[in-house]
């Protein structure tokens, strides 16, 4: 499966994961470390680090257009392939957000709160019961994933690339922070289609057995979402943008709406963000109580 469908349910699983504390059959269990992990190192200075403008995007190269479209079509695609290319760059952001989970016959309510250091770290505390329930606390680097699970007093320790034994779902960290900031989650493709329907520019993508449908708001040129659909594996998904605000210079969509199918496997989340911030000194506290078990 590409790398950009599996990233859809990431989210999904990581959060209601966490809520739903359920134990993968198997598992041995074995005391965690006696020593207790710190990240506090990781702390972002956002004065000392160069702050990246969101009007200043990495320059990507032009995809090359599919064949046999009329010039009204061609010149649609040229107009939309810089919304398709254009990211919010950060170099840290803060946000949090109140989720609603359905899915495999559960619905779950919680909230999330979200730091990230660009292309470095994701860090994730969950929170149930108006706040006052300490779910989860989640570690993620382009190496690792990490989990504490409060309730069960578990951790869970694994290199990246073997997430997908807990989730069950390949990682791809760049994917993920793509996910939580906003941007398109893939960058690579062919132009398939184009139009103009009213208010809404449509952009058709497809490559690697992948198809991709994006679709922008006229009046503002901000994403209003994001369809991915694969070849031959039954999987879809799709994401809702809403809401949009100006934050720290940048168009930041703080409803989001994200449905996954795979196989006629249903799962639902809807985030809204109370509140984000981009570009502030960040810690990542992130620690490991000696008596809590190290599920392998």
């Amino acid at each position: 499966m590409s790398r950009t469908l599996v990233i859809l349910p990431f989210l999904l699983l990581v959060l209601s994961s966490s809520c739903k504390l359920i134990k993968k059959p198997g598992q041995n269990n074995t005391t965690a470390d006696s020593t207790s992990v710190s990240i506090d190192s990781l702390a972002i200075d956002a004065e000392t680090r160069p702050l990246i403008t969101v009007e200043e995007p990495p320059v990507l190269e032009e995809p090359p257009v599919s064949p046999a479209m009329n010039t009204e079509k061609l010149a649609l695609i040229d107009r939309l392939i810089p919304l398709w290319q254009h990211q919010v760059v950060f170099n840290t952001f803060k946000g949090k957000a109140k989720m609603h989970y359905e899915g495999s016959g559960q619905r779950q309510d919680f909230a999330a709160n979200i730091r990230m250091a660009r292309d470095s770290v994701i860090w994730i505390h969950i929170t149930a019961g108006m706040g006052i329930v300490n779910v989860a606390r989640i570690l993620i680097t382009p190496d690792s994933f990490q989990l504490v699970n409060y309730l069960s007093k578990s951790v869970i320790k694994m290199p990246i690339e073997e997430a997908q034994s807990f989730l069950p779902a390949a990682v791809d960290f760049h994917l993920l922070q793509d996910l939580l900031i906003g941007n398109v989650l893939n960058r690579s493709g062919i132009p398939t289609d184009a139009a103009d329907m009213g208010g809404v520019w449509i952009l058709d993508m497809e490559g690697n057995d992948v198809k991709q449908q994006v679709n922008y708001n006229k009046a503002d040129s901000t994403m209003r979402s994001q369809q991915v659909l694969a070849g031959n594996n039954g999987f879809s998904g799709a994401i809702q943008y809403g809401n949009y605000s100006i934050i720290n210079s940048r168009k930041f969509a703080i409803n989001r709406a994200i449905n996954i199918n795979s196989n006629n496997d249903l799962h639902y989340l809807d985030m809204t963000f109370n509140n984000a911030s981009f570009d502030e000194e960040l810690t990542f506290p992130f620690s490991i109580p000696d008596s809590y078990t190290l599920n392998k």
